[in-house]
């Protein structure tokens, strides 16, 4: 009996020690639409993912890898701000995708080599990834075209909302059926979200193209592996929030813009004729 509880002491012990698996579900919030908007948040959350430990910069010194660990912070909350917004407009919901996980173990919005450290977080970067492919999937065979807006945080021009297009790459069948008013006028997207008081970088009145966006927030892995200039793609935006913009007591505020901007956007460009 004796030898019986030692060893289930023991067991306790070296389970309880054992790092636990990820919870993919738990550690990206996955929520299904019926418009087709899809907004992705993928570096601002918080929780630790079990048996992960903090990624290192060691062997990521290549040409192109651009290795960060902190924060946007406030880009889930504005994300969730953005997608009720729309859906208060609109009455219909923008997919959703927001990584609860930090970034500090696992980047979502860089490739797999440089993303994360070890077997334990591909699972949950994997599901990230997996769900993405799986909304834009959804959003060509129902509507045959959308917008994949990558929402990030930015300290460079603090009261700035960036575009990354990829220098209009990415937004590729856009332009093609819409022209460059469809980003930059006034009822394109950020026409819209001049007119809801941000400024905007480019500015609306540069020409789309070549070296307009600034280098450093033109567009990361998600709008690279979705946009439209992809055959499976659809438009993609990346869009970098200015930190003055992010300061707690205005992130809900500007999340509401946003939504009526991205509200205003689908009226004049994604919604189907009326008959």
């Amino acid at each position: 009996m004796q030898r019986l509880l030692v060893a289930a002491f023991a067991l306790l012990v070296l389970s309880s020690a054992a790092p636990r698996a990820a919870d993919e579900a738990s550690l990206v919030d996955v929520r299904p639409g019926t418009l087709p908007i899809l907004l992705t948040a993928p570096h601002g959350g918080s929780a630790e993912v079990p048996g992960v430990e903090p990624r290192t910069i060691d062997g990521r010194s290549k040409p192109g890898w651009t290795f960060v660990i902190t924060t946007d912070l406030g880009t889930d909350v504005i994300t969730e701000a953005i997608a009720g917004e729309i859906e208060k407009i609109t009455g219909k919901k923008p997919y959703v995708v927001i990584a609860r996980f930090d970034r500090r173990f696992i980047d979502a919005n860089r490739r797999p080599q440089i993303a994360y450290d070890g077997a334990a977080a591909k699972p949950v970067y994997d599901h990230y990834h997996r769900v993405i492919r799986g909304f834009v999937d959804e959003i060509r065979s129902r509507h045959g075209q959308g917008l994949l807006i990558d929402v990030h945080g930015q300290s460079k021009m603090r009261n700035a909302m960036v575009r990354g297009t990829l220098n209009g790459r990415t937004i590729t069948h856009l332009l093609a059926r819409s022209g460059a008013q469809a980003m930059t006028g006034p009822d394109g997207l950020f026409g819209q979200l001049e007119t809801q008081g941000f400024v905007v970088f480019p500015a609306n009145g540069v020409a789309i193209g070549g070296t307009s966006e600034d280098p450093g927030f033109k567009g990361g892995h998600t709008v690279a592996r979705y946009g439209s200039h992809r055959p499976d793609g659809i438009d993609a935006v990346q869009l970098e929030i200015g930190a003055d913009l992010r300061r707690r007591d205005e992130l809900h505020s500007t999340g509401q813009r946003v939504g009526r901007a991205v509200a205003a956007f689908h009226a004049a460009h994604l919604s189907p004729p009326k008959r």
